[in-house]
């Protein structure tokens, strides 16, 4: 009997592709990156694809959540949207209800400012 290598192969990958599931590819954010400076934190989180209406932004002295649901469009582009819900704890030199937010080209940058008794202060040496 003769074989078709070719044929079997075929047939391998024919089988193979017909029992796997379809493969879907979903838009997962990262969590938060952060800068910390002398003066302040910078918080920021990618948004891409919310509406900024629709972001739901919680500030406590200790922590700052961000929640926010994709929208029940079904078109191709929502489903690179993921649904948002972070939470990022503050240290204790942060207070979290003075923080401030913006959205720029689909990342949320939140500011909170350091409490004034935790800012370094600096000294000026006296030489002599």
């Amino acid at each position: 009997m003769f074989v078709n290598t070719y044929d079997s192969i075929d047939r391998l990958f024919e089988r193979f592709f017909e029992q796997s599931t379809p493969v879907t590819t979903t838009y997962v954010p990262s969590k938060f990156a952060v800068d910390i400076t002398d003066e302040k934190a910078i918080m920021a989180l990618a948004v891409l694809g919310h509406d900024p209406k629709n972001i739901e932004i919680n500030c406590y002295e200790d922590k700052i959540e961000v929640k926010a649901k994709k929208s029940e469009d079904k078109t191709a582009f929502n489903q690179l949207v993921g649904n948002i819900d972070e939470t990022i704890t503050l240290g204790k030199d942060l207070d979290g209800r003075n923080a401030k937010a913006e959205i720029k080209n689909g990342i949320l940058s939140i500011v909170v400012e350091r409490k004034e008794e935790s800012k370094p202060k600096k000294l000026t040496l006296k030489v002599g």
